[in-house]
């Protein structure tokens, strides 16, 4: 028999010798068939530094007992992936020339979402090139039968960073105080980091950390809804108007993330190519229509600063609806 040569990170085997060979958790990562007379991969992609090529699939043993190639993007989901990156590539150069343009002491919403959508466009040009992701192999999702599924964690680097910005912006339009957003921005983070722990899951885990994730949504909105639209409301009419239709925005595209995973990530009911077009139309909606909303409503974003604690009128009393609204009354 020839001998094919698998790359295993962080070591590099020949198929000749790869018997008996076990991970760190005694699994192994080939098993001999006597009977058809091969050998059968339990681990069967090349995805190196977590980088992911096309070629790496040529590494695939084809005579596998199982369908060795995973379920990946084809031409519908590369599309998509080069039209994510030119609908958030064109905003972030737009937005680039146009904090150039504004006055050094009223760039702070400028700052958040030009960064914010350079992430994007890289990650989406990450994924476009067949990089930033990695072929998961998941029993639960398939009731038992093997199947093998490309996962973009890339999307998950983009999220961890955009969406707290875009918290950020939320909250310096409402005049939150600092230690709300950041509150609001790490409860974020550890939101994205639980979703993607549960995406790199193959077992039952995964809901567990969906549901820490879920967790984690629940202050972001309810800030969102009821302590931040007052502030917004204090502020000035514009503050209100252009905070709630972000909010709208926010909490439609919100909802909607959870429900992808679940179907595709979690459950995979769809295939990896409307996984991308889904999270894709979701994606600029959250940040494509948000951003522009945000930096053309020039009159509610003048004010970009932050509540100072030491000058709000605190209660004298707690009552159960100021609790319960979040609204302090004196």
């Amino acid at each position: 028999r020839s001998s094919t040569t698998f790359i295993l990170p962080p070591l590099v085997f020949s198929s000749g010798n790869m018997a008996g060979l076990t991970d760190g958790f005694g699994i192994p990562y080939f098993t001999n068939d006597p009977a058809a007379g091969k050998v059968s991969p339990s681990i069967v992609w090349d995805y190196g530094s977590f980088l992911r090529d096309a070629p790496s699939i040529n590494v695939l043993l084809t005579q596998s007992s199982i369908n060795p190639y995973p379920d990946d993007q084809s031409t519908l989901g590369t599309v998509f992936f080069w039209i994510g990156f030119g609908i958030t590539g064109f905003p972030a150069l737009l937005f680039f020339f146009l904090t150039l343009r504004r006055e050094e002491t009223k760039r702070r919403f400028h700052y958040a979402m030009t960064t914010a959508m350079f992430v994007s466009m890289l990650a989406y040009y990450c994924m476009a090139r067949k990089q930033g992701g990695i072929a998961l192999y998941d029993q639960v999702a398939t009731g038992g039968e093997p199947s093998y599924r490309v996962f973009y964690y890339a999307r998950y680097v983009d999220w961890a960073i955009s969406s707290p910005l875009i918290i950020l912006n939320l909250c310096m339009l409402a005049g939150a105080t600092r230690a709300l957003t950041a509150g609001l921005m790490f409860s974020d983070f550890l939101m994205i980091v639980a979703g993607l722990l549960g995406a790199l899951s193959v077992t039952g885990t995964k809901w567990g950390w969906f549901a820490f994730a879920c967790c984690a949504f629940v202050p972001i909105l309810v800030a969102l809804c009821t302590v931040l639209r007052k502030y917004a409301r204090e502020k000035a009419p514009e503050a209100e108007k252009c905070y709630t239709w972000l909010l709208i925005i926010t909490a439609i595209s919100w909802f909607g993330y959870p429900i992808i995973w679940i179907i595709a990530t979690g459950t995979h009911a769809i295939s990896v190519n409307a996984e991308i077009v889904a999270f894709t139309c979701v994606d600029l909606f959250a940040k494509t229509v948000f951003s522009f909303i945000l930096l053309f409503s020039s009159s509610a974003i003048e004010d970009g600063s932050f509540k100072d604690p030491e000058k709000m009128e605190l209660p004298t009393q707690y009552t159960q609806s100021t609790i319960y609204t979040g609204v302090l009354k004196s």
